[in-house]
């Protein structure tokens, strides 16, 4: 299993959105009330998703990584192909930005950790111990001296997961409806 950089080209960012960031989503979907998606085809998604990650990618700080697995029966050199590769399984997922400080205030920038996901079958694996280790990186690399990210409070897997890596309560977020 290696961690790369997501490509920003059609085919890459396509099955990216199919393959991780939509089951992502649907994960979350189900078990944060808060979190529902809206009733469209999967290709809806991802040509939505396709966009926005592109757009995002483009902005300086921000950066896309994937797992990536080579299945045993495989022939593919993981090393020498691209992620679009059909022996490759996309297993993990994580987006990260840059959180500069504005110069008034005295604090390091932070990496945000935007979304983290792992697929079903690689759950308790470590991958998401090393999606975590590639963001600590990411932030070191990015001169960042903290990271961050947010998540909802009825999502007591992930809070565990974060808790177990160190991360502490810094804001509480309150929402209410406009009506």
């Amino acid at each position: 299993m290696e961690i790369r950089r997501l490509p920003t080209d059609e085919n890459a960012l396509r099955r990216y959105a199919a393959e991780l960031w939509l089951p992502y989503h649907r994960d979350l979907a189900a078990a944060v009330d808060a979190h529902a998606l809206a009733d469209w085809p999967d290709e809806r998604f991802v040509e939505r998703n396709v966009e926005f990650t592109r757009n995002r990618l483009e902005d300086d700080g921000n950066r896309g990584w994937v797992a990536v697995g080579v299945p045993d029966d495989a022939e593919a050199d993981p090393a020498t192909v691209s992620v679009t590769h059909p022996d490759l399984e996309l297993t993990g997922l994580l987006l990260t930005s840059v959180d500069e400080c504005p110069d008034p205030f005295d604090r390091s920038d932070r990496l945000v950790v935007g979304e983290i996901y792992v697929a079903e079958p690689y759950r308790g694996t470590g991958l998401a111990d090393r999606l975590m280790e590639r963001a600590a990186a990411d932030a070191r690399e990015q001169d960042c001296g903290e990271l961050r990210l947010d998540v909802d409070v009825d999502n007591g897997r992930a809070m565990a997961f974060y808790e177990n890596q160190g991360f502490e309560p810094y804001r509480k977020q309150l929402t209410r409806d406009v009506e």
